[in-house]
């Protein structure tokens, strides 16, 4: 049986691995009702969290200054964040909705943060917030009932 990693012996690119998921389900938890129901902001696809739903990012993932950062993200369903043959067009969307949710101000501070020298985060910055991601994942399902 293998072991599995504790967060001190976890690689910097399995820390970040285990983030962007406890992170993606954070913000799927977020947007879910007391059943677990999303719906998709630019095709109005309704289905649980935890099904058919990721976490979309207006400014792609690999910059590393805000993957993370939740003025730049929203649940999206599987089929409109994944469409290759869409992607620039459903960034546009993305942070059209992000900018009506947080406001101008806020987005073109998150941009400017973006165009900042970009560089994968320190190994105890990604464990300490891998481990509240966790908590707070485990406290929202909690108070949500969800699985």
């Amino acid at each position: 049986m293998a072991k599995r990693n504790t967060l001190d012996t976890m690689s910097k690119g399995q820390l970040i691995k285990a983030l962007d998921k406890e992170f993606s389900r954070f913000v799927r938890l977020t947007a879910a009702d007391d059943n677990g129901w999303v719906t998709c902001p630019t095709c109005g696809r309704y289905s649980q969290w935890n099904d058919a739903m990721d976490c979309s990012h207006g400014i792609p993932c690999g910059n590393y200054n805000v993957r993370w950062d939740l003025r730049n993200v929203i649940v999206q369903c599987m089929q409109e964040n994944r469409n290759r043959y869409k992607f620039f067009e459903n960034g546009l969307k993305v942070l059209e909705i992000l900018t009506e949710r947080w406001g101008e101000e806020e987005i073109a501070q998150m941009k400017a943060i973006s165009k900042m020298k970009n560089q994968k985060p320190d190994d105890d910055w990604l464990r300490m917030t891998l481990d509240e991601y966790r908590a707070k994942n485990k406290k929202l399902r909690e108070e949500k009932g969800l699985a």
